[in-house]
């Protein structure tokens, strides 16, 4: 990460790959406008407290698709119009089953798993199966919906511990084996956390959207998916998967847009967020030369108080003449004293600050990568998020190893939508296609290493 790319773009340039992408894919063919087909189950409905609907209306509100919601689930489907999305009601119920059927069944299950068993063991999978899961399954059995499955993508949740429901398995179930026999891509999406046993009940999927790196490894440890299909979202995004409520992210969500238009900040680019103290004067303007170092382009906001004064100067006129020089390093710099610091924390990508307070206490809350540096201060990491840096020239040397090794890359769902429709378009036109993993700076992808292949 350290060296220099061969071709850096603006951050802007990714708004026009995405487009670029959709405009070829095999709806902007044929004149329509592109449809995600987004399941949600009761369960993952339940599990996030409904929040997980703001994640499909923030695909809709972000980008030129069409987001249609695919439910079982009746109260799913009633808050689903209010949004207003697209919604479409799948009835998963079964008919029943007689004792001849399940028998026969049975019979075929144990016919096809009769060589396999449990690994490290002696033990026939068909004896776990047809005693408990399988048998469990049939209550499905003759509930697979007689409606069409037309979209351009499809997004499904991964079935684990908290989102199992009979339903809901029969709802992703469906809509996956569709989507694959009719070459639609599939996105497997993180709700209830991965982990445990449950292995067996994710379905195959062309892309997985994750909400944390260690679930990216978890997949690619145990063989459900390569690197390069797996993605971490963005932490607004996780948080609509996430169960509970959080005023501060509620706020933010709200807000994000207009807030993006005042600064002049595309959701693209990539920001590290400096809360400024006027205590800390020499450790500002170190931090600001170290980011002008930095060879990937970044946009650096300055938070100042508006209310803080040194005899007749206000804050933002002290870090004007105070770090003039360094400040036109810079590619681009926004000092800023009209939003409130904990929405343009959670507008950052990276926190750097000359202290620790309220500000970097709240980062690691947000999943935020923060470094502190300050003169003979601490070093070292400490817990998941915080790294204490006593000395800025080592700033650039840190920021590009977290990007080496992919902690700083982040995705819009919308995003990885995009990259595989597009995918699915040029396959369809006989041309290879294919989503890969290259490293590369912040700005040209801002989070984004499954567009690589557009690049």
């Amino acid at each position: 990460m350290g060296k220099k790319n061969r071709k850096q773009r603006h951050p802007t340039a990714v708004e026009g790959l995405v487009e670029q992408a959709l405009s070829t894919s095999g709806a902007q063919v044929t004149g329509k406008r592109p449809t995600v087909l987004f399941g949600i189950g009761d369960a993952d409905y339940g599990y996030t407290e409904g929040k997980i609907l703001r994640l499909a209306a923030r695909i809709k509100a972000r980008s030129e698709w069409n987001v249609r919601v695919v439910t079982h689930d009746k109260e799913t489907f009633e808050e689903a119009k209010k949004l207003p999305l697209d919604v479409q009601f799948v009835s998963i119920e079964s008919p029943g089953i007689t004792v001849e059927e399940r028998l026969l069944a049975t019979d075929e299950m144990i016919r096809e798993t009769a060589n396999i068993d449990i690994p490290g063991s002696t033990l026939p999978l068909w004896k776990v199966l047809a005693m408990d899961d399988f048998l469990s399954s049939l209550q499905l059995f003759g509930a697979r919906p007689t409606d069409s499955l037309e979209g351009d993508a499809v997004v499904a949740p991964l079935m684990a511990v908290d989102n199992n429901t009979k339903a809901a398995c029969g709802l992703y179930t469906w809509m996956v084996s569709e989507a694959r026999r009719m070459k639609i891509p599939v996105v497997g999406l993180e709700v209830s956390p991965l982990g445990n046993k449950y292995t067996l009940s994710h379905l195959p999927a062309d892309h997985y959207a994750v909400k944390t790196e260690w679930s990216r490894e978890f997949l690619v440890r145990e063989g459900l998916a390569r690197p390069e299909q797996v993605s971490v979202l963005r932490w607004e995004e996780i948080y609509c998967l996430w169960p509970g409520q959080d005023e501060y992210t509620d706020a933010y969500m709200e807000r994000e847009t207009k807030m993006r238009e005042m600064l002049k900040i595309s959701q693209d680019e990539f920001v590290v967020l400096i809360p400024h103290h006027v205590a800390f004067l020499w450790e500002a303007r170190k931090i600001i030369d170290a980011l002008a170092q930095v060879e990937i382009p970044l946009t650096v906001v300055i938070r100042v108080d508006p209310r803080t004064m040194r005899r007749q100067y206000p804050e933002r006129e002290i870090v004007l003449q105070a770090y003039g020089k360094e400040i036109r390093r810079l590619r681009r710099v926004v000092i800023d004293e009209r939003v409130g610091v904990g929405l343009l924390l959670q507008l950052a990508d990276v926190v750097v600050a000359p202290f620790v307070g309220t500000t970097t206490e709240r980062a690691s809350l947000f999943r935020k990568p923060t470094i502190i540096c300050q003169a003979m201060g601490q070093e070292g990491p400490r817990g998941e998020f915080l790294y204490w840096e006593p000395r800025p020239e080592k700033i650039p040397q840190l920021l590009h190893s977290w990007q080496e090794k992919g902690w700083l890359t982040r995705t819009r769902l919308a995003q990885i939508i995009a990259a595989l429709a597009d995918g699915k378009a040029k396959s369809l036109q006989g041309k290879e296609s294919a989503i890969t993993d290259r490293k590369c700076t912040i700005s040209e992808t801002a989070n984004i290493p499954i567009m690589a292949d557009l690049l």
